[in-house]
This record gives structure tokens, C-alpha cells and sequence, in this order.
């Protein structure tokens, strides 16, 4: 048997997309595709019709934190603080992989593979963000424009996520170490602007993969977020 391996399947561009899909139109008889998308909403549903759909749900988060924990010990010599493994789960949504890999990219100060990239221009961005109405916002999208601008993209929603649930309701959920300063921001926030800006950070995950400047692209998106604050 020949086993092919797909992931993530949502980030094929619409010409991989059709070739794959006529291969499941005609499938070889000796070849098992194994699809794995973290976002099935934009999986072109002629593909999505083909396949058997298996949802493989997110641990719970004690779950979580003793994966993370275990883990941990075998990949680093140091030990990590449980302070800052809350903290990561947190970052990632609940995300044990994700938060491995951050963890393990920033101990060892690795940020010239795909992962570290991400991870070092994500924490540049919240570092950034969190200057709220004076924020650097051209010198920020300098410093972060070789990531990959998905990334960016979840790290500024989940980042605006926090101010809008701190300003409605008092709490954060993704970036607890920095709940003060989001409580700060969240009290000169414009409700109204935050949320035309969530829906521009949403259309713009519908189209994260097309070849647009990342650059001109996240100025647009921060000089946006620089006037969510005050009058």
C-alpha cells in the first residue's frame, strides 16, 4: 500500500487542490490518502465529500499540561517553569503540539526554521501590540514580515479577542501573562472599530495564502489596530 500524507490540507493552493481532487475522483486502489486539516472550513467541499470525516477533539487541559510536562523533559535539559507552560496552552488555544514546539524553539533560541520564525515574530507582534494606540506599527511589520502571515494573523485575533472579552467582561483567555496590560488597553477601547477589525482579520484568514507582501499587508492591519484606542 501507498500512504500519502496531506497537512495541512488547507493551505494547498486552488490548482493542488484540483489536482488532488481528481486523484479522489479516481483512486488507486493501493493508495490510502490521509488528509489532516486544523481549519476543515476551507477544504473545498468536493474534497471534504470524498473523504471519511474523523474529528480528533483537543485534550482536556490538565491533559494537556501533563503531555507538555513529560514531553518537555525528554526534548530540553532544563526544567520549565509551570508558570510558563500554562501560559503557552494558553497562547495556543489548548494546543499541547503547538505549545512543544514554542517552548523547545525558545529555550534552545532556534528562529531560523519555519517554527521559530513564527514563534519569534508572534512574540515581536504581542510585544508590539501590547503598546496598544503607541504602537511602532511600520518597524513592527518591518521586523515580522518573513513569518508566515497566517500566523501573524491568529496571534493579532486572539490578541484583539482578549481586548474585546477584558472589556465586556473582565476576563482574557489566550495571553494571561499579559491580563494587566490588556485590562489597561481594554479601557480605552473602541468597541465598535474592534469589531470591523476582527472582521477584516477574519476575511483576511480566508486569503492568508495569497501572494500579497506580508508587509504591506500587516501596516495595514496594524495602523488599524493603532486607532482602536481613545477618541
Amino acid at each position: 500500500k501507498r500512504i500519502i500524507l496531506i497537512y495541512p490540507l488547507e493551505s494547498l493552493r486552488e490548482d493542488a487542490s484540483n489536482t488532488l481532487l481528481k486523484s479522489l475522483e479516481e483512486p488507486n486502489p493501493d493508495t490510502i490518502f490521509i488528509l489532516v486539516s486544523d481549519r476543515l472550513d476551507r477544504v473545498l467541499p468536493t474534497i471534504r465529500s470524498r473523504c471519511q470525516l474523523i474529528a480528533l477533539p483537543k485534550p482536556s487541559r490538565e491533559l494537556a499540561l501533563n503531555w507538555l510536562q513529560s514531553e518537555l523533559k525528554i526534548l530540553l535539559s532544563d526544567a520549565v517553569r509551570a508558570e510558563e507552560l500554562e501560559a503557552t496552552i494558553d497562547e495556543h488555544a489548548g494546543a499541547p503540539l503547538s505549545a512543544r514546539d514554542q517552548i523547545v524553539a525558545r529555550h534552545l533560541g532556534d528562529d531560523k526554521d519555519g517554527v521559530g520564525l513564527a514563534i519569534n515574530s508572534t512574540r515581536i507582534l504581542v510585544e508590539a501590540l501590547s503598546n496598544g494606540p503607541k504602537i511602532g506599527y511600520l518597524e513592527c511589520a518591518e521586523k515580522v514580515q518573513k513569518a508566515p502571515y497566517s500566523a501573524l494573523l491568529v496571534c493579532m485575533q486572539r490578541w484583539l479577542f482578549d481586548l474585546q472579552l477584558s472589556y465586556q467582561l473582565g476576563e482574557v483567555r489566550y495571553y494571561r501573562r499579559h491580563a494587566q496590560r490588556i485590562s489597561q488597553l481594554a479601557s480605552q477601547l473602541q468597541l465598535t472599530k474592534a469589531q470591523r477589525l476582527w472582521s477584516t482579520l477574519t476575511l483576511a484568514r480566508r486569503h492568508e495564502n495569497h501572494p500579497l507582501s506580508t508587509r504591506v499587508q500587516m501596516e495595514s492591519m496594524l495602523l488599524q489596530y493603532q486607532q482602536l484606542f481613545g477618541d
